[in-house]
């Protein structure tokens, strides 16, 4: 009866985690438009010093920052679509293989000495989404609720500087219909450990983004985007 009763606890609380990201998710779209949403951020005099919105605002001397946990704060955002791959039409033609590169810059960017002054991610895990978008007069929605792919663990060095994680894995979803107007894929990245800042107990992340790869027009575009030749 013990073992039962355990049971029943670990399934209703993976249930009611996943169904929370899932909302967390809907947030994303509906009210931030794609925009990043943070479980937290550190409070400052002025209000966007820290927010959510930095990691993905083009400049790396901005930052999310939280004075919350760490282990366990997190990151909601939508990563960019491939111009290649825009529907689960397109998608066939590679058998639901999805590739993406995960880009972060730890830590706050300001300086090298904001960054050591401060705590960068060790670990994190990162939770990946798929979800049909679709496209009316009254703005984008999910057809469905968003489906969970896959879940990483990822490890990151101490150093100002950009880090790429290529990833690969399988989508989930297998839609009946012809046509389905977009595909889109979702993050939910979540601090497991840090290393620890010489001053602050502050936490932050300058740049947090997943690109999609899949020819050479996302390539290029990738590599526009972060800087690189």
């Amino acid at each position: 009866m013990k073992k039962f009763l355990i049971l029943n606890m670990l399934i209703f609380a993976s249930i009611f985690a996943w169904e929370d990201e899932v909302a967390i998710l809907k947030k994303v779209l509906l009210k931030n438009k794609g925009g990043s949403i943070a479980s937290s951020s550190l409070v400052n005099k002025d209000p966007n010093l820290y927010i959510a919105y930095n990691i993905d605002d083009g400049d790396i001397k901005t930052a999310w920052c939280t004075d919350k946990g760490p282990k366990g704060e997190s990151l909601a955002f939508r990563g960019t679509s491939s111009s290649v791959i825009q529907n689960y039409t397109d998608l066939k033609k590679i058998n639901y293989i999805y590739k993406t590169k995960f880009v972060i810059l730890n830590g706050y960017g300001k300086s090298e000495e904001t960054y050591y002054n401060n705590n960068r991610i060790k670990k994190g895990t990162l939770k990946i989404y798929e979800a049909r978008i679709g496209d009316a007069l009254s703005g984008l929605f999910f057809e469905k609720d968003p489906t969970f792919v896959i879940q990483k663990e990822l490890n990151f060095k101490d150093e100002p500087k950009l880090q790429i994680v290529d990833l690969s894995f399988e989508l989930k979803d297998r839609p009946k219909e012809k046509q389905v107007d977009e595909l889109g894929l979702f993050y939910i990245f979540t601090i497991d450990e840090v290393y620890k800042g010489k001053k602050y107990n502050d936490t932050c992340i300058s740049k947090l983004k997943s690109y999609a790869i899949f020819g050479s027009e996302d390539e290029d575009y990738f590599k526009k985007m972060n800087g690189l030749k």
